[in-house]
């Protein structure tokens, strides 16, 4: 049986549902009751029968997550103080004293059943579809609830809990994301498994030092005693080792035992060889490395760097971990950073990994594995989190992911069924999953990352949409370079504010647009940046109709065109004028950069001598008119020139290896200063034009969420009419709460809602008259708030339009407002439509 989804109630943070609660249309499940007879949903988690990600900001309980899920499988992990501390049953209700958990599964066999049917002692759930399993603090404290057709069944007492395993209930385990591989490991401890500490080349070097150094205190017994207090000093070592390194100690010698198939004996050989037999010593060595790099295959999984290799060096009694990379160099562990220690800890973990010996399915449970590894480091742990989950070794059985982070890297973006995402609510109302996270076209993840430069969209404070890689590498590298050169702060981006988000293409730019702003309750701060060509005015005039009922996608003010006006001020050496971001680049680094290109990717060409310069790249017209080469910008001029002049009509200038290349020139003693400063001058009037944009768009979104502004009034209203309230005093509370909306699609939902308690609540009779049911306008009243996440919550999707290289995780959008593209591909004012719910394209 598959396990589908995790139920947690009272526990933490995660205190019950309270926008499934506040809907009207609720409908309990069989086991929301409580004794008090209330009714409160439990906080679900579904999960991804392979792997799924949660997300949330700091302090949005996504460590809680992880210990509910243990809870509910194992019934440990959690006691009377995890009880939430803002429950209404806090310390009021003594029959509900713990945190309630639930698990359910689905897929279920027919011995699944049958172990269930022992477990429960009773019979008859043949045809049952689904199980649930829930720990609760009323009699039977351990139960299960049976669903066929489309009910559930009364709760059946679970007699036998340990017949559970046999019916395949998952058993969780973790990958300790705080214990990195070694520096060392002393052979004792690989020899007989005992704790020991490592003597270390430190330790040995200060004895040795403390003797050479002071040589007369062993002259003769005299002096020994005369100096034993300083002898014992100096060359007293530690024989004590604490739990975390003992925790190293065990990864080493699973590294090596479990993972390279290394005896013990071994060890035991190799310390004895160490004290007389040098080389044979050396030789046990070479056999280790030697099964080390056969069981690893380490480059497959460490993208950056395919020679990349981990072996062991002899240093007396230790076996000390070294790293040899593409220089051909070795280094020790302590020369390189925190993060490759802790991926070599996750890696070695999951190769060491045994799966139970009663062959019941397993559930890995992560807590922030990106804590330590860099962007790519994470990228490559998604590979191993993949392996894990659906594995190449036909050997290794597959295991359920569950992993918590708050780093865009760690999400796959061609996964988006994947991403759950947590948020904190106000007051007593805890932490909750935020359903259908695509569907509201990611603005909850923004909300849980917070600001941060990558090339995940939506989740910084403002978004700046690029056309390509290529973009965000010239513009974050060159704001970098600027920076050391002291530019002001108006005149480079804060890219601690701003994400640079690539589309993948002009055409795509639109598109993004949409989907970053979608129909969620808030949205993020979007501007764009387009070229000044034919493309960049199509996608220009999309923007400005795209959106629906033909309204434009942003503002055209934060828009800006490399063509604009505004940038007039822009030296270029391309005739066409500013067509591209590379026009930007002087023509001299732009060549240079194309021949270190060269030399690096296509060595058979050499740049220096085609004798190129901004005449020959950008040839000269007859007649008066302009030349064709640049017209597509400087980077294809640039391209096409060397094609002529090598005969090799295929070569390309890839684009990010350009970029990449600008950017090492900057630093070059071969660039001339005054095209340095061509190029900063250049560009800082791109950031200054930029930075208006991006103020005026975070302005422009700074406002208060209207949830908010109906929390206090609602507030303040039911403190001051907590039993009774006249019609007048309803119309006044509806004027004031109108008075402080917008004109979002938000407020206009609440302005609907609240136009539907006029014959709801006879508002249009008596108005000295009291409201009769003053409890059902409290509960319309705490409705009202979350009307906005319960429509973005429950809104429908179908599949995104084709058009062409767009994100996986971006190709959704809702059924009610889509993003059309005409089958050509173009994307003129013309070509884009909106279509309303009932209607097609």
């Amino acid at each position: 049986m598959k396990l589908t989804a995790i139920y947690a109630r009272f526990f933490r943070s995660l205190n019950y549902d309270y926008v499934r609660l506040s809907n009207p249309n609720y409908s309990p499940d069989p086991w929301d009751g409580t004794p008090s007879g209330a009714q409160y949903p439990f906080v679900r988690l579904r999960l991804e029968d392979q792997i799924t990600t949660v997300v949330g900001g700091n302090e949005s309980g996504k460590s809680q997550v992880l210990a509910a899920v243990r809870a509910a499988l194992t019934g440990e992990g959690y006691e009377r103080s995890d009880f939430c501390r803002y429950s209404p049953f806090f310390s009021v209700d003594k029959t509900l004293i713990r945190p309630e958990f639930g698990a359910e599964f689905r897929d279920l066999s027919d011995a699944d059943i049958e172990a269930i049917e022992e477990a429960t002692g009773e019979t008859g759930l043949t045809g049952t579809d689904r199980v649930a399993i829930f720990r609760m603090n009323t009699t039977p404290q351990l139960r299960l609830y049976a669903h066929r057709g489309d009910q559930w069944t009364k709760p059946r007492h679970v007699k036998k809990s340990s017949l559970l395993n046999d019916a395949g209930l998952p058993a969780p385990f973790n990958i300790d994301a705080d214990i990195p591989l070694p520096d060392s490991v002393p052979l004792e401890f690989l020899a007989t498994g005992k704790p020991a500490a490592a003597v270390g080349r430190s330790v040995l070097r200060s004895i040795w030092d403390a003797f050479t150094n002071n040589s007369t205190w062993f002259d003769s017994k005299d002096s020994v005693v005369s100096q034993a207090s300083e002898i014992s000093t100096s060359f007293k070592t530690s024989t004590s080792i604490d739990e975390k390194e003992l925790k190293k100690y065990h990864l080493a010698a699973d590294l090596l035992l479990k993972v390279a198939g290394l005896d013990r004996s071994q060890f035991v050989e190799l310390q004895n060889a160490v004290r007389t037999k040098n080389g044979y010593a050396n030789s046990i060595v070479d056999t280790i490395n030697s099964e080390l790099s056969k069981a690893l295959n380490f480059p497959h999984w460490w993208t950056q760097d395919s020679q990349f290799e981990l072996f062991v060096a002899l240093f007396e009694y230790d076996l000390v971990f070294m790293i040899r990379d593409r220089t051909g160099r070795s280094y020790g562990f302590d020369e390189r950073s925190d993060g490759l220690k802790y991926f070599l800890s996750y890696f070695v973990q999951y190769l060491a990994h045994e799966a139970p010996s009663d062959g019941r399915p397993e559930i890995l449970l992560m807590d922030e594995p990106d804590r330590f590894l860099s962007s790519s480091g994470q990228q490559d742990l998604l590979r191993v989190f993949a392996d894990f989950a659906d594995p190449e070794d036909e050997a290794r059985a597959p295991v359920q992911v569950l992993y918590v982070t708050h780093s865009p890297f760690l999400i796959d973006k061609n996964h988006a069924e994947r991403i759950r995402v947590l948020e904190k609510g106000e007051h007593d109302e805890g932490t909750r999953i935020v359903a259908s996270v695509a569907q509201n076209h990611y603005e909850p993840l923004r909300s849980a990352f917070g600001s941060f430069v990558g090339e995940t969209a939506f989740i910084g404070t403002c978004n700046l949409m690029l056309e390509g890689p290529s973009d965000q590498i010239l513009l974050a590298g060159i704001s970098s370079w600027l920076g050391r050169q002291n530019a002001p702060d108006r005149e480079r981006l804060d890219l601690n504010r701003i994400t640079l988000v690539p589309a993948g293409g002009v055409s795509q730019v639109p598109y993004l647009i949409y989907l970053a702003r979608g129909r969620d309750i808030e949205q993020p701060a979007v501007i764009a940046l387009l070229d000044g060509d034919k493309a960049g005015n199509e996608a220009r005039s999309t923007i400005r109709k795209g959106g629906a009922r033909r309204k434009p996608l942003i503002a055209d003010d934060l828009v800006l065109q490399l063509s604009d006006a505004e940038l007039d001020g822009v030296t270029t050496d391309n005739p066409h004028g500013r067509v591209a971001i590379e026009d930007l680049i002087p023509i001299d680094i732009a060549i240079a950069a194309a021949s270190s290109y060269c030399a690096e990717f296509v060595p058979d060409i050499d740049i220096p001598k085609l004798e190129l310069s901004a005449k020959t790249v950008f040839g000269e017209g007859s007649g008066g008119e302009l030349p064709t080469a640049g017209a597509k910008g400087t980077i294809d001029a640039l391209e096409q020139m060397i094609r002529k002049l090598t005969v090799q009509e295929k070569f390309e200038l890839n684009k990010i290896g350009f970029a990449r290349s600008v950017l090492a020139e900057l630093s070059s003693d071969a660039t001339r200063e005054q095209d340095r400063q061509t190029l900063a001058k250049n560009f800082r009037q791109l950031f200054e034009a930029l930075g208006v944009r991006q103020r005026k768009a975070v302005r422009a979104e700074s406002v208060e969420r209207v949830s908010s502004r109906i929390n206090r009034a609602r507030d303040r209203f039911m403190r001051e009419h907590v039993s009774t309230a006249t019609r007048e005093h309803v119309l006044l509370l509806i004027e004031e709460i109108s008075g402080q909306l917008d004109n979002s699609e938000e407020a206009e939902d609440v302005r609907a809602e609240m136009r539907s308690w006029r014959p709801r609540f006879h508002l249009d009779q008596d108005p000295r008259e009291a409201i009769e049911d003053i409890e059902d306008l409290h509960t319309a009243l705490r409705s009202l708030a979350y009307l906005g996440k319960r429509k973005a919550s429950t809104e429908p999707t179908i599949p995104a339009p084709s058009l062409g290289k767009v994100p996986a995780t971006l190709a959704i959008v809702s059924e009610s407002e889509t993003f059309v593209e005409s089958p050509a591909g173009s994307q003129s004012s013309t070509d884009v439509e909106h279509v309303s719910e009932g209607e097609s394209a």
